[in-house]
């Protein structure tokens, strides 16, 4: 073990986490591949939810658009499969900061700012979640030792607002220039 790892957690509660973590991240994919099925797509289901989990929930929007999707149906898959890796994401996270001291010092330089604009703050995180991405965001929350409640929940209004807008908004341009049928 090195000078830097100091384990915070019981392991049997890291454990336990884990297992929340890959179960959330479970449903979140039987929701997504239900909503595929219902579709009548299931290949092209498992390749959007495989986009959505490499590129983001905005370019999987897209992408569900020449792979014939509902615009909702392709907006929803692409959210929920974007949502697959969050809470494991957190966890690591949530280990590194315990573990590693060098990282908690490095943080601390952050806690006078984060306490000074954190209430408000969290919510700059909802336009930058669809720029930056949502696993971006979820890392600058934790760096600045936002409530990871609230930097969800920012991040989960940025990420259904824009991926419906690019759903539905790529929808309506190719019905105008007769692309879609």
């Amino acid at each position: 073990m090195t000078k830097f790892l100091k384990p915070r957690i019981h392991k049997s509660t890291l454990i336990r986490r884990i297992c929340y973590g890959g179960s959330l991240g479970l449903l979140f994919f039987l929701g997504a591949l239900c909503i595929g099925l219902y579709e009548g797509k299931l290949m092209s289901t498992v390749s959007l939810i495989g986009t959505s989990i490499v590129l983001e929930a905005q370019p999987a929007s897209l992408a569900s658009l020449p792979l014939r999707f509902h615009p909702a149906a392709g907006a929803m898959i692409s959210i929920l499969a974007n949502l697959i890796p969050i809470p494991l994401l957190i966890l690591t996270f949530d280990e590194m900061i315990a573990r590693w001291s060098w990282i908690r010092r490095k943080l601390q330089k952050t806690e006078r700012w984060s306490r000074k604009y954190g209430k408000y703050g969290v919510w700059i995180l909802i336009p930058l979640s669809p720029i930056l991405g949502a696993y971006v965001c979820i890392g600058i929350g934790f760096a600045l030792r936002w409530n990871i409640r609230f930097v969800v929940l920012s991040i989960l209004i940025g990420m259904v607002c824009s991926s419906f807008l690019i759903a539905y908004g790529g929808e309506s341009v190719a019905h105008l220039f007769g692309i879609h049928g």
